[in-house]
């Protein structure tokens, strides 16, 4: 294989420089690669998705799939892309407990919008509050039921894409979209006033609103 002696030392000279520079180009490989990624934060949507009131769950559901879908095919909240954590609460109070507080235990969660019935969101509202996580509250205003006659022809149509038979808009759709709307413009003025989008930014960011 090696003509003399002098090849075969020069050929282990070059595989001992390769042992050792490959696994340094390897890792700054995965870093580059890491910090290529954008940053993701996740938003959770509490609704009664089982039970009698399940038709106001997938009504807002399919809205948040829609308003997560579109910022993130924006590029995100100034790169930042957003992940939905959808999870039901029934319509009952003591499952609003609970889901409330498994939220609060995922540093990635950032905001919350539910619950959609007066019983639930009263009954987790104050475990945000104390969380400091911000709660956006749905069915109440300004997120109250409206009237699905009175909404645009572009709205229905994009909402009926993300649905998987084609169902229609009820009361609470359009009040669902506006609320992701909302929070993506917290999200905008926290990273740009904090530098990042957390949970103290965005509680930051929507205290600030208020007082204006």
């Amino acid at each position: 294989m090696y003509k003399n002696a002098s090849d075969w030392h020069c050929w282990r000279r070059v595989t001992r420089f390769l042992a050792r520079t490959l696994p340094l180009f390897l890792l700054l490989s995965v870093i580059s690669a890491c910090q290529s990624v954008a940053p993701v934060v996740k938003v959770g949507l509490v609704a009664p998705f089982e039970g009698r009131h399940r038709d106001v769950g997938y009504d807002v559901l399919y809205s948040a799939r829609l308003a997560v879908r579109e910022i993130n095919a924006a590029g995100g909240v100034d790169g930042t892309r957003v992940a939905l954590v959808a999870l039901d609460d029934s319509g009952n109070p003591e499952f609003a407990r609970a889901t409330a507080n498994s939220l609060l235990i995922d540093p990635a969660v950032v905001a919350v919008v539910g619950h959609w019935l007066p019983e639930t969101t009263e009954t987790a509202a104050p475990l945000y509050t104390e969380g400091n996580l911000a709660l956006f509250p749905g069915g109440e205003e300004p997120f109250a039921a409206i009237d699905p006659a009175t909404l645009p022809p572009k709205f229905i149509e994009a909402y009926e894409d993300v649905t998987p038979f084609d169902e229609t808009p009820g009361p609470y759709a359009k009040p669902a979209y506006d609320a992701f709307q909302m929070l993506f413009q917290t999200f905008a003025a926290a990273q740009e006033v904090n530098g990042q989008i957390n949970r103290q930014s965005v509680h930051a960011a929507l205290e600030e609103a208020s007082d204006r």
